[in-house]
């Protein structure tokens, strides 16, 4: 009778600390779920056929980052997604994460979105994301394209292309067609059902144009001029939409989205060369202007002629700025020229910066980034050509 008390003590204590165990546990892990419902479902479903890919077999892998991460991955036949869900369990409280969910098919990226930040509390996290989708990559060097299609760096097939603008002017429609402006107008690429593209090219006239951008909200393509915006229909111009007058200096890059141009404008001071830029929007269904944010200069860095690339995405809108310096027989510093002989001061260097503006006020978002500035070095990043 005194072993069985033992052993019942024994018991007793382990289901005490099993107990314990499990009430920590609860107390600081939580559980972050993902189900894919009929909105998301077709969402994909959608992405997919505009791929020419809306049968077979898709892989949907959902991630964890941030300050903590796990992924998990589940195959999907004939675009059955709805119910689909995803449950990472005894992920820490407070950590501050995001969800990302890609679906591929045959390798290729078709649909991507994300949870946004998202800090884990105790029990269940349902999380949701955001539509994004994954058009293409583009790289480039002085005289060639290389389109890497859905975002598949590794594809086999992808097209390389010739341009002689450096670096070209160029977007993705929400199909996958590519559009980049040369020193002869406009090309067009289609996007074939292998995943490659067309290497005859088709020409849209309009030789002026400078900057290409397509509405996906309303599948519409755009060309800006020094003098305008247009759109581009059955391969020509239109009249333009919006004429530029007093309110633009020099338009360098625009975006379009829901019918609404945001164009960025550069200026100088009288005595400082270092650009000014400006973002102002333009209603193209009634050919008004919206309004314009608060002019910013640019870090002195960047000298006076940087390179642009605007795009709009998640309710924001986004700047990338560039400039690429590849050793040439003269380099101008500021107000100084050197010779790029031995004992000169040519080199070769690159930096870059991403600017985030807020589309309602067109101002730029000095909370992001440093000042708003992300990726921006206090230095040039040097390069050999050799």
């Amino acid at each position: 009778m005194k072993k069985l008390f033992v052993l019942l003590g024994v018991f007793c204590a382990l289901c005490f600390v099993a107990c314990s165990n499990f009430q920590l546990a609860g107390g600081d892990m939580g559980v972050v779920s993902l189900s894919i419902g009929d909105n998301l479902a077709r969402e994909i479903r959608s992405a997919a056929a505009s791929r020419n890919v809306a049968d077979g077999t898709y892989t949907l892998t959902a991630s964890i980052r941030g300050d903590y991460s796990d992924s998990q991955t589940v195959t999907v036949a004939n675009g059955n997604y709805s119910g689909v869900t995803f449950t990472f369990e005894d992920v820490p409280v407070g950590k501050r994460i995001i969800l990302d969910l890609t679906a591929k098919a045959d390798g290729n990226y078709i649909w991507y979105g994300n949870s946004g930040k998202h800090m884990v509390v105790s029990g269940i996290n349902n999380l949701n994301v955001a539509v994004g989708r994954v058009s293409g990559v583009l790289m480039w060097n002085s005289s060639s394209v290389k389109i890497a299609p859905y975002g598949n760096y590794e594809a086999t097939g992808t097209t390389v292309l010739g341009v002689q603008e450096y670096p070209p002017s160029w977007c993705f429609d929400n199909i996958g067609n590519f559009y980049v402006i040369g020193s002869n107008g406009g090309s067009k690429y289609s996007l074939q059902n292998d995943g490659t593209y067309d290497p005859n090219y088709s020409n849209f006239i309009g030789s002026d144009l400078i900057h290409v951008s397509y509405d996906n909200e309303n599948s519409t393509l755009y060309g800006m001029s020094d003098s305008g915006i247009s759109r581009i229909v059955e391969s020509q111009p239109s009249s333009p939409i919006i004429t530029f007058s007093s309110e633009i200096t020099t338009p360098v890059e625009f975006s379009v989205h829901n019918t609404i141009a945001y164009v960025a404008d550069q200026s100088e001071g009288y005595d400082d060369p270092t650009p000014i830029i400006k973002v102002v929007g333009f209603n193209l269904q009634d050919k008004s202007k919206q309004g314009e944010g608060t002019p910013f200069k640019l870090p002195a860095i960047f000298g006076n002629q940087p390179t642009y690339q605007m795009i709009y995405h998640e309710g924001a809108l986004y700047l990338l700025l560039s400039r690429v310096s590849v050793d040439s027989m003269y380099q101008v510093e500021g107000a100084d020229m050197a010779l790029g002989q031995s004992g000169g001061l040519a080199e070769n260097y690159s930096l870059g910066a991403v600017l985030k503006i807020n589309p309602d006020t067109l101002a730029l978002d000095t909370r992001f980034g440093a000042n708003g500035y992300l990726g921006l070095s206090s230095s040039k990043t040097s390069f050999s050509t050799a």
